[in-house]
């Protein structure tokens, strides 16, 4: 894939972060922690861009972006009533995630090195997060799905941190080694997370404005 093309899909991040800006006072605070987590995106990948395009490293800060997202996201489930009624989970989940988080990157490797494991472990829970709300919005949602917001939000996590998994068990056990199939494996990263950044746009569209939050609700 061309690199231009690459980056134009990368950073069509800035339109669901333009979105969520200017609908931002009208949102449902419910859903804050996911804008959040797309601003702190857009500044991540512009911040990895310069340092791209100036000939340094990027893994550090896409370390701490990770460990960032993974809090953020967590958070927003818990806005979204997954853990209402087991906090102790929330925490454990917390915990995990950040002892995960130390030992690949002070422990075992260092913050220079990119944290695969990391990347599993972290996308293994928002997988499981979000197919854990799905499941409570096709028992209880009496409207149709395809225009919830919170629903697209878990759909989109589940394919984008899905092949997120799939990419870096590829990567950890030398299985993209040969030319072609790590190409073919960079190339539908990049087409995913352009899917996920379109899902995110028209989930902010149709957020809820601001009123007391359910979980079923549209």
């Amino acid at each position: 894939m061309d690199f231009k093309v690459e980056a134009i899909l990368i950073y069509s991040i800035v339109v669901p972060a333009i979105i969520g800006l200017v609908r931002y006072s009208n949102i449902n605070k419910a859903y804050y922690p996911f804008i959040y987590c797309i601003w702190f995106g857009l500044a991540n990948e512009t911040l990895n861009l310069w340092l791209v395009r100036n000939g340094h490293y990027n893994t550090v800060n896409s370390n701490i972006y990770m460990l960032l997202e993974s809090l953020i996201l967590t958070w927003q489930f818990k806005r979204w009533g997954l853990f209402q009624k087991r906090q102790v989970f929330l925490l454990f989940v917390w915990i995990i995630i950040g002892v995960a988080w130390v030992l690949e990157n002070f422990i075992f490797f260092t913050i220079q090195h990119f944290s695969s494991y990391f990347l599993i472990t972290y996308s293994f829970l928002i997988s499981l997060m979000s197919i854990s709300i799905i499941n409570k919005l096709i028992v209880s949602e009496r409207k149709k799905l395809i225009k919830n917001s919170t629903f697209i939000l878990c759909v989109a996590f589940v394919i984008y941190y899905t092949f997120s998994i799939l990419s870096e068990v590829f990567y950890v056990y030398g299985i993209d080694e040969s030319a072609g199939i790590s190409l073919r494996m960079h190339n539908i990263a990049v087409v995913t997370n352009f899917i996920s950044i379109l899902l995110y746009s028209f989930a902010i569209l149709w957020m809820p404005s601001k009123q007391k939050f359910t979980l079923p609700s549209s």
